[in-house]
């Protein structure tokens, strides 16, 4: 009896607090920090209040939803999974519409080194999902309501933080997942001790095999959900990488596969009308400037704030009548690109 009373005390306590949003929204004399992504983004998308969310991998942690609500107005929650598949980040967008039906603006960054992926892939390798978060078996939740460390390392802390008389509150969104306080930019980080871009020994061939893979993974993981909702707009964008991600490219052979593999998926996400669709690889200041990134993709908060300026006022959008001049312009700076003169800074 003793042992019954004792967890059902530590189950209540975690349910009322609920840290990671699985039951209902924050209480509001509590102070929540958000810092699990996998834990806590599926309590945000359930039980948040918002009509336009971010979404994507670590290429969208540094957005600020407040920039995002001063352009387009109402309220946004920013729900990154870092390293997330296009697969795991469509199936949030989906629990976020089945949940919410006031959203109406979901902004997602389209990793362009994913473009070729099954259209199935997880990361498997980022460690195992909370399933007991996710899905709707109320029995798996012993997972969550008789955990020692939930209790005794996050809501019993709230709780003295709250007597200490702390704000409640939840961490900002602008905040959240935010890597930018002391990542390294530039150069050296960039290049990371390479000597010189070789020549590749072969040319990777853009075969069917690719092209059906590009075709599943887009069709299922970014058309279909835009074609049946077709009252939200879809803001997505083509991640601009660092000119060094081009060069390792052409080094390995593969350069030419990744734009023939870029030019099929816009022909399909040109399909739908309410995606409006971005690439900034032609902004050629920006990714040929290393002091922009952290390694060769990751680039700095301030990129991110020029681009929710950019889908707002409609730069470089691609349409059915630019894309492929957008395309012979990509194709002719990055295959002529001088990729040795970056060593030379």
């Amino acid at each position: 009896m003793t042992v019954a009373i004792l967890l059902g005390a530590a189950a209540s306590v975690i349910i009322y607090v609920d840290p990671y949003f699985h039951y209902h929204k924050p209480q509001a004399n509590l102070c929540y920090e958000l810092n699990n992504e996998r834990s806590q983004n599926d309590g945000i998308i359930r039980h948040f209040e918002y009509d336009g969310m971010i979404i994507g991998t670590s290429m969208s942690e540094n957005f600020k939803t407040s920039e995002a609500e001063e352009l387009w107005g109402g309220t946004f929650i920013k729900v990154p999974f870092a390293g997330g598949t296009f697969k795991e980040q469509n199936e949030n967008i989906a629990k976020a519409i089945k949940c919410n039906p006031n959203l109406k603006v979901v902004i997602r960054p389209l990793d362009y080194a994913y473009l070729m992926d099954e259209a199935d892939r997880v990361r498997d390798d980022l460690g195992d999902y909370p399933e007991y978060l996710y899905d709707e078996n109320p029995f798996n939740d012993v997972n969550y309501i008789f955990n020692k460390q939930i209790l005794f390392d996050i809501c019993l802390p709230m709780f003295d933080e709250a007597r200490d008389r702390k704000a409640g509150g939840v961490t900002s969104f602008d905040d959240y997942s935010n890597w930018m306080e002391g990542t390294a930019f530039g150069a050296e980080a960039v290049l990371a001790g390479r000597t010189e871009y070789k020549e590749p020994e072969e040319i990777q061939p853009y075969v069917e095999k690719v092209q059906k893979l590009v075709e599943e993974n887009i069709t299922q993981n970014v058309t279909d959900l835009a074609k049946a909702n077709p009252g939200i707009e879809f803001y997505y964008y083509l991640t601009p990488y660092s000119v060094a991600w081009w060069g390792s490219q052409k080094e390995m052979g593969t350069l030419d596969r990744w734009l023939a593999a870029e030019k099929y998926a816009i022909e399909l996400m040109l399909e739908c009308d309410n995606i409006h669709l971005y690439s900034f690889n032609n902004e050629f200041d920006i990714v040929s400037n290393l002091d922009n990134y952290s390694d060769e993709c990751h680039h700095g908060d301030w990129i991110n704030s020029q681009i929710l300026g950019w889908l707002y006022s409609g730069t470089d959008l691609l349409t059915k009548e630019n894309y492929k001049e957008y395309l012979a312009v990509e194709s002719e700076y990055y295959k002529g690109y001088d990729y040795n003169s970056l060593l030379e800074r």
